[in-house]
């Protein structure tokens, strides 16, 4: 048997946004906005495609938000792992926490691994700089490649005349 078609309220949009933005219920979203909605008519609003939809959309128009936030930096980055770990230990997920310290010290600079140490290392230097030292690297191979062809190798073996 069909369901009874409910037609969508001019509200919903901005109910998604909030759903969106600071994770709300349907109906929590709606007692927001000063609509009354029971939990079938919520219900059946959730299993349409156009309110999936239009909550997918908010929740992207969220994450382009929070991600071009310019105080969305490293060091916030680094606060919100201090504070997941400190929950995780405090719930007794040592093992969680330790990871989310871990992930910590990477983003800080503590510690990392050979990619990360290099780009340090190799960070400040220019293109130019770069292609000078493997110009000079190759010259430096091609002259010791030239002196060993141009040197005998002793073998030991005595030639005869």
């Amino acid at each position: 048997m069909p369901r009874k078609k409910i037609p969508m309220p001019a509200w919903f949009p901005q109910a998604c946004e909030l759903m969106a933005k600071y994770d709300l219920s349907l109906l929590q979203a709606a007692e927001e906005l000063g609509q009354n909605v029971s939990v079938e008519e919520a219900a059946a609003l959730q299993d349409r495609k156009p309110f999936k939809e239009a909550l997918e959309e908010a929740r992207l128009a969220n994450y382009v938000e929070i991600g071009s936030n310019p105080r969305l930096c490293k060091e916030a980055v680094v606060g919100m792992l201090y504070k997941f770990a400190e929950r995780l230990s405090a719930d007794g997920e040592d093992y969680k926490a330790a990871d989310a310290v871990l992930k910590l010290a990477k983003v800080k600079g503590i510690i990392g691994a050979e990619p990360d140490s290099l780009w340090k290392t190799f960070s400040t230097f220019s293109q130019a700089d770069i292609d000078g030292i493997k110009k000079r690297l190759n010259e430096q191979t091609q002259e010791q490649w030239q002196q060993s062809a141009a040197k005998p190798e002793d073998d030991g073996a005595k030639t005869l005349n």
